[in-house]
């Protein structure tokens, strides 16, 4: 029978691998948009109970890093690799861009199921579906309920495959590979969490209204691992007034509306919770009584930092006192809120983590892979010892914010009313960061909107920028003229560089009509309308 989480810690392995032992389950939650100030444990005005008593038990990661926008980020979570390992670096795969992460990739949840896990997706995906190889079912999870694109409306469950054409709508919300309309008038935080509560129920073999009673057919050594990916709190704006109301001193009425949507994550993650808890068992080990939560490790983590500059794509998020916002590589846009409960660790580190570590971790130090079945050259470490054990260190000594060339990759994007310019063009732009120790970085265009090439505020790709983020983490000093730091300056120029030369060429495509959903009779989201690739080709 399985035991307590946190007394399996053991140097850098967070589960022993006895055979009277087995792996807890994990749940891994992914917030949508959230900032690095959106957070109770940030900002005590925020109103999250549940996600802030989580984290104020187990472990927060203060130099949690993500990519800067939702598809690279989930992409670097699934695979263990940096984005432009696969082609996908640069901005979110677009509604109708017929691409998605290469087939030679294995996502996590397949690693996960050779070790017995039970792998469930729930929520957004945004990693591909043109094609069935891209689809969460052939990406190693056993069950899937969500959407397949990038955002969608709350509740109607629909968007447009082209923002400037309305006429362009379609229904995005599938159980595995089928339609589901039953959740339209249903917000997608109350999807996720119903969702994650009947997998939890019926993986105990039991009905959840029905009356509690000894888990018989509750098999300990059968865990589950489910992928929560939350819309909320990404655009479009829509709550319930009883969560705005959560929130009577706030002036701005955008940030009111975001702010409402946070809560009802927590809100959602509270419904979780309650679902764990009050599936109970006696311990045949000890005699003692205990709850599936118990047997659970949670993470948490943010997609990337909030939109939060009024200028351009202001949707009310708060990444203070970081400087920037979402889609940029300043540290607004890439270091966010994170945390991880039952580990053995209680309190905060400042260790350097990343996203793509989280694959080698949950298979080598949660889960109890071997960590040789893993490839040798993964951007993630195995931070278990990082996570368990309280004078644990970090892996890693450098993170990689992004590196995007697309000097000789034509790309354009329609964002109608959402941009100041309708239709985007990335074509020529080049850019990157990388943070190595206590140093960061940047090369050519760091914001989304310098990175645009018809828009007029193009950044300079010679331009570099040096920051010391140990004295100076909000990125104020440009220290990259001054002689006395040329040598550090030099070797992070080096290790930049290195990354661009070992990036894949982009596999950005021009969207077109194939997989439009006026295609469809009723305008849905299909899949079937491209050809998968298996790998993207050297730059």
């Amino acid at each position: 029978m399985k035991l307590l989480v946190s007394a399996l810690l053991v140097a850098a392995s967070l589960v022993s691998t006895s055979s009277t032992q087995s792996p807890p389950n994990i749940i891994f939650i992914l917030a949508d948009d959230l900032g690095y100030n959106d957070v109770s444990w940030h900002n005590p005005y925020i109103h999250m109970p549940n996600l802030g008593a989580l984290a104020e038990d187990g472990l927060i990661i203060e130099n949690n890093y993500v990519q800067n926008n939702c598809g690279p980020s989930r992409n670097a979570l699934m695979t263990g690799y940096y984005p432009h390992f696969s082609g996908l670096q640069g901005p979110s795969l677009r509604t109708l861009e017929p691409v998605g992460v290469p087939t030679k990739f294995k996502f996590l949840p397949a690693y996960l199921k050779d070790l017995g896990y039970q792998t469930h997706g729930v929520g957004k995906w945004h990693l591909g579906f043109c094609h069935p190889d891209y689809l969460p079912s052939n990406r190693g999870f056993d069950t899937f309920n969500g959407f397949w694109n990038g955002g969608a409306d709350h509740y109607e469950h629909s968007l447009t495959a082209y923002p400037s054409d309305p006429s362009t709508i379609g229904f995005d919300f599938h159980q595995n590979e089928d339609l589901d309309f039953d959740v339209i008038g249903t917000s997608t935080s109350r999807v996720v969490a119903d969702r994650v509560g009947e997998i939890v129920w019926e993986h105990v073999g039991i009905n959840k209204t029905a009356k509690l009673n000894d888990l018989t057919n509750y098999n300990a050594s059968d865990p589950f691992f489910i992928y929560a990916s939350f819309q909320d709190p990404h655009m479009p704006l829509q709550v319930e007034e009883k969560y705005t109301n959560l929130y009577p001193d706030e002036q701005d009425p955008i940030r009111k509306n975001y702010l409402g949507m946070v809560s009802r994550l927590d809100e959602a993650v509270g419904q979780m919770l309650d679902d764990l808890k009050n599936i109970t068992y006696m311990s045949e080990e000890d005699g003692q009584l205990r709850s599936l939560l118990d047997d659970t490790v949670i993470i948490f983590s943010s997609d990337n930092g909030g939109w939060s500059e009024k200028e351009f794509g202001y949707s009310g998020g708060s990444n203070l006192p970081l400087k920037g916002s979402k889609v940029d590589t300043l540290e607004g846009g890439t270091r966010v809120p994170g945390f991880i409960w039952n580990s053995g660790r209680k309190g905060s580190t400042m260790d350097l983590f990343h996203i793509t570590d989280w694959l080698p971790t949950i298979y080598s130090g949660i889960a109890g892979g071997n960590a040789e079945n893993l490839p040798g050259d993964m951007s993630g470490f195995n931070q278990a010892d990082l996570l368990s054990n309280p004078d644990g260190k970090s892996m890693r000594d450098e993170v990689v914010h992004g590196v995007m060339d697309f000097t000789n990759t034509s790309f354009t994007m329609d964002f109608g009313q959402y941009m100041p310019v309708s239709v985007v063009n990335m074509t020529g732009a080049y850019g990157g960061a990388l943070r190595f120790e206590d140093w960061k970085i940047i090369k050519g265009c760091y914001t989304f909107m310098g990175c645009v090439q018809n828009y007029g505020v193009t950044e300079d790709p010679d331009v570099i920028q040096l920051y010391n983020l140990a004295e100076d983490p909000n990125e104020t000093t440009d220290l990259s003229a001054d002689p006395q730091y040329a040598e550090i300056l030099q070797i992070l120029k080096d290790r930049l560089q290195h990354q661009f030369d070992i990036s894949m060429k982009p596999l950005r495509v021009d969207e077109g009509n194939a997989g439009s959903p006026v295609n469809m009779d009723p305008q849905v989201y299909y899949t079937g309308w491209c050809d998968s690739i298996y790998e993207a080709e050297p730059q």
